[in-house]
């Protein structure tokens, strides 16, 4: 049911992914929908964050630096964007998730986008940390973090838009922005 979800509301978007639509798609029974997450937006929730799940989990954790600077973040960019090329469907999702308003009785949408997002940051402000030998609670690891993510976003609306353009590619120059963005922020 959620591979179903997860490729009908990448396709078509989440308000157009009905839930006839779903269970069609899905080939289940209207109830289940309702039995199992309790409404159309239960069904999103379930895809976002189990999406993200397989998401981070299929980066490696990194304890200390490996190669240089640019090696190391060029390394940490490249599976950031196989794995992404891999699921792109959850990345859809969340980034078409982020950018709608908040309205009434989606405010639990938002929350599991910005838990996701926060996730991402913690990771990326490690891999600071280890990297240029900052706080990671500090101010520079989170600027360089969400430096980071943005251009991961970025990138990958990009790729999106246009698929020829592969998304390693797109990120190809980023670990040497971040040393760059690091060193001004010194």
């Amino acid at each position: 049911m959620l591979d179903a979800a997860e490729r009908l509301m990448a396709e078509q978007g989440y308000e157009a992914a009905s839930v006839s639509a779903l269970v069609k798609r899905a080939g289940i029974p209207p109830s289940s929908i309702y039995h199992y997450f309790g409404s159309k937006e239960g069904v999103l929730l379930a895809v976002m964050e189990r999406g993200a799940e397989r998401f981070f989990s299929a980066l490696p954790e990194i304890g200390r630096r490996q190669g240089s600077r640019i090696e190391h973040l060029g390394a940490l960019f490249d599976t950031v964007a196989a794995t992404l090329e891999r699921h792109p469907d959850f990345l859809r999702l969340l980034v078409v998730m982020a950018a709608q308003p908040i309205n009434a009785g989606e405010g639990e949408v938002h929350r599991v986008v910005n838990r996701v997002r926060e996730r991402a940051l913690v990771l990326l402000r490690g891999q600071m940390q280890i990297v240029f030998d900052v706080e990671p609670t500090g101010e520079v690891a989170d600027q360089l973090a969400r430096f980071a993510l943005a251009a991961i976003d970025g990138a990958f609306v990009a790729h999106q838009s246009e698929p020829r353009v592969k998304l390693d590619q797109l990120l190809e120059h980023l670990p040497a922005a971040l040393v760059a963005v690091a060193r001004e922020l010194r």
